[in-house]
Parts: C-alpha cells; sequence; structure tokens
C-alpha cells in the first residue's frame, strides 16, 4: 500500500528533523520539496527528487510516479505552524503527517526563553497588523520572509514612538552562518538581513485596555469637528465589529471614530476618507499617536475615494457632503451584505438617511437618539452642558 507523507524538516538542516522523519525520507522512494528542503535530506540511491511546493504540481508529480510505494513531501520547520501543509493535507487528505521543530521553538533555545507567553506570528506573504499585536502584547514572535524586513519593522516603531522596545533577530537558524542579534529599534532600522530570519519584539508596557472609549481629550484636536466620546462609544457599537473587519470611515474628521475603530478591528483595516486637508494632517497626527498601523488615509470625497479600495464589511458616515444616496449605492456594489451606521446632526441628514436606509435591500433599521450633557466646573459647583442632539442609523444590507 502507497504510503505519503508530509514532514516537517525542522530548520532545514538535517540535524534539526526528528528521527521519525529522517526515518521515513531514508526510505522514501520519491522526495518532494523546495531546494533548501530537499538539501535537509541525505540523498540515498535510487531516489527520485521532485523540486515542487505548490500542491497542484505536488501532486502531479506524485502522479507522474506511480511505482513509488513511499513518498515524502518536505516543508520547512513543523508543519502546524505558518506552513503550506494545510493545502497540501486538503488535496491529500489521507497523508500521514511528521511534525518538525518550529522556528519559534528553534529561537526560544538559542534566546534560552519559554515561548509560552509568546504571541507567534507571521509576516511572511500574509496580512499581519505587527504594530497592533506589539502595541497589545509584551512578546511578539513574527516570521520575516525578505532581507528588508526586519528593518521596515523597526522603522515602524521608530515612527511609532514606541519606546522601551526591545528587538532580536535570528537569522539562518540552524545553518553554519546563524547570526543572533539583540538592540533596540533604532539599532536595525538599515539593518540587512536575510529572507531566512524571525524576529522577537518584547514590549514592557503594551496596551491593557480591551474595549473602546478614549477620552476625547487624548485626541489630537484643530477645528475639525469630532464626534464626542459618549456618541463614538455607541456609534462604534452599532457596527458591530470583529476583529479582521475593513471598515471604511467617510467624513473621517480628525480621525477619532477611524482609531477606535483601528484598535478593535486589530487584524482588519480602516480606510478614513477625508476631503478637507487640515483634516487629513489631523488624522496623520492621531494615526501615528496611537500606532495604528491598520488605518490607511484616503484624501478625497466619497464616493470617488472609494473607487479602488478593497470590499468593505462595514462603513461608517460621519459625513456624506451631500452624497450619501452615491456612497450608499458604491457601497452596495462593493458588498451587498454591508452593515452601516450613520451619524445624522441636521434634520435633513436625518430625513435622507431615514429614507434611503429605511427600505430594501437594507433590512433591520435601528435608529437611536443621543442627546448627552458633559459636566463644567464654575466655581465650586459642576453645570451639565448639553452638546447637541445626534441621531444614529444602523442597519444590514439584506441577507447579511
Amino acid at each position: 500500500m502507497r504510503e505519503i507523507a508530509v514532514i516537517g524538516v525542522g530548520m532545514g538542516t538535517p540535524g534539526s528533523m526528528t528521527v521519525e522523519a529522517a526515518d521515513f525520507c531514508r526510505g522514501a522512494q520519491l522526495l518532494i520539496g523546495a531546494e533548501r528542503m530537499l538539501g535537509a535530506v541525505e540523498m540515498r540511491e535510487g531516489q527520485i527528487r521532485c523540486v515542487e511546493y505548490l500542491p497542484d504540481k505536488v501532486c502531479a508529480c506524485i502522479e507522474a510516479h506511480p511505482e513509488a510505494e513511499r513518498v515524502a513531501i518536505l516543508l520547512s520547520g513543523d508543519v502546524g505552524f505558518f506552513s503550506g501543509a494545510k493545502k497540501l493535507l486538503e488535496a491529500i487528505p489521507d497523508a500521514a503527517v511528521y511534525s518538525g521543530i518550529s522556528s519559534a521553538v528553534c529561537f526560544a533555545g538559542r534566546l534560552r526563553m519559554s515561548w509560552e507567553d509568546w504571541k507567534l506570528t507571521s509576516s511572511h506573504g500574509r496580512h499581519c497588523n505587527l504594530i497592533g499585536e506589539i502595541t497589545r502584547n509584551k512578546k511578539v514572535f513574527t516570521i520575516l520572509g525578505t532581507k528588508d524586513a526586519a528593518a521596515e519593522i523597526c522603522r515602524k516603531l521608530v515612527y511609532y514612538g514606541l519606546d522601551g522596545i526591545r528587538i532580536h533577530i535570528g537569522e539562518n537558524l540552524g545553518y553554519p552562518e546563524e547570526r543572533l542579534l539583540s538592540g533596540v529599534p533604532e539599532d536595525f532600522a538599515e539593518h540587512a538581513g536575510t529572507p531566512l530570519s524571525v524576529m522577537l519584539i518584547e514590549n514592557p508596557s503594551p496596551r491593557r485596555t480591551v474595549v473602546h472609549g478614549i477620552p476625547d481629550e487624548e485626541f489630537i484636536r484643530d477645528k475639525v469637528p469630532m464626534t464626542k466620546e459618549e456618541v463614538r462609544e455607541i456609534s462604534v457599537s452599532k457596527l458591530q465589529l470583529a476583529e479582521d473587519s475593513v471598515i471604511y470611515d467617510i467624513g473621517a474628521g480628525s480621525g477619532s471614530c477611524s482609531v477606535e475603530m483601528a484598535l478593535m478591528a486589530v487584524q482588519g483595516k480602516v480606510y478614513a476618507i477625508e476631503k478637507n486637508p487640515v483634516a487629513v494632517e489631523l488624522l496623520h497626527k492621531n494615526k501615528r499617536k496611537f500606532a495604528v498601523d491598520n488605518m490607511e488615509i484616503i484624501e478625497g470625497e466619497a464616493p470617488s475615494a472609494m473607487a479602488d479600495l478593497p470590499v468593505p464589511t462595514h462603513a461608517f458616515i460621519g459625513g456624506s457632503s451631500g452624497n450619501m444616496k452615491e456612497i450608499l449605492q458604491v457601497l452596495l456594489e462593493k458588498n451587498p451584505h454591508i452593515r452601516v451606521v450613520v451619524n445624522a446632526i441636521t434634520l435633513e441628514t436625518v430625513d435622507e438617511a431615514l429614507a434611503l436606509l429605511g427600505k430594501e435591500p437594507f433590512t433591520g433599521l435601528d435608529i437611536a437618539a443621543v442627546s448627552t450633557a458633559k459636566s463644567k466646573t464654575v466655581g465650586r459647583y459642576h453645570m451639565m452642558m448639553g452638546q447637541n442632539p445626534v441621531y444614529i442609523f444602523a442597519a444590514d444590507a439584506k441577507d447579511r
């Protein structure tokens, strides 16, 4: 009976393979993998080697060699840790699995650290809001994948003013040219590394806030209108965001809503769309202050500024400049199942929002009229000062 196994070769050297994995490879007639993976296994007489790693090409290679009774598909590190094994096992569901030593485990050993409290991520070929993870966790491990990745990350850490950060870089782990480096972000801002690298970032003072609710005075402000704290918290909660939501903040103003949404959707993305140059400058300042790297500022007027943006899951309309109907049309074209929240202050906007969101394809319309008052100290007294009432509309596109 034919045996097929997906095998993690560890760091890519014979010494980092498990005995079980090495034994299977010695008895295999067909070895498949990238060149570096094949180099980790000693060539035996009669073995066939196929340099492939994409699932369809791996399967084609197996079919092309029906005489091979034992087939080893070689992957780097541990097949269960940011590996191509997932797609391979979908294509070859009956394959056995031999896990290897992951780069995280190897690096932890080199640093003489425990890795049980690390946030494990990969920046190699996948979306990762690494800055967001660093601001929230004491220790973040990431797989790099390009020679300038470490420098790019460190430049961002410097830009966002994240203090007290400690950096550890591991290059070519397991190979003779292995190198371990430690320092602060400034030390590696121009670092010329290697694609075969990993990084551990230590942040002694991560954010501990797990819900939205940033006080108004924390934001950098000018004469640009800002959604006030209490209204902002209700509006953001009505969006019902997930960690990976993609959100348009239309009429972003100074960015108070954009920042809060970016902090909540840490693995998602916020597109802050704003036409006022003064407000755009404030958006950049608040993005930097709160280190929300997953917030992208789009200067322009909606809906034209939305044309080339990725498909949103949610949209918050804080200002439409009279284009609400056209904005909603574009949002529905991009995602027929989008969730939308609209804030309205003027009665004309209230009327328009009700007319547009109160009919198909929108459903489940929820309207909240919010009137708040904040205390102001006058001598030894506290007076409540009323703020403008705001109408908050929330609706889903049909069949969401």
